[in-house]
């Protein structure tokens, strides 16, 4: 794998593991963003993070929920664990 963005893939895994420390099994992406932005200096925008969990194979988007009557989607993320 890549050693590009390693810093901002190794945030949102300690989000992950920080949830999953909190009996937390899946991860909303509103969840995820709000930890990253008050847990890291710098933060993260919602496409580049969107981007990082669909491009990397450890991250997987297990529910997509859409709230009835409007456009909003809500996607759930679980982290598997990496094998080197």
């Amino acid at each position: 794998m890549s050693r590009r963005y390693d810093r901002v893939v190794k945030n949102i895994e300690k989000a992950f593991t920080a949830y999953s420390q909190t009996d937390i099994s899946r991860v909303s992406f509103a969840q995820l963003k709000d930890w990253i932005n008050s847990n890291t200096k710098d933060g993260i925008s919602s496409p580049r993070l969107a981007s990082f969990l669909r491009q990397r194979s450890h991250f997987k988007c297990v529910e997509r929920t859409r709230t009835i009557g409007t456009n909003l989607t809500e996607t759930y993320w679980v982290m598997e664990e990496v094998t080197v």
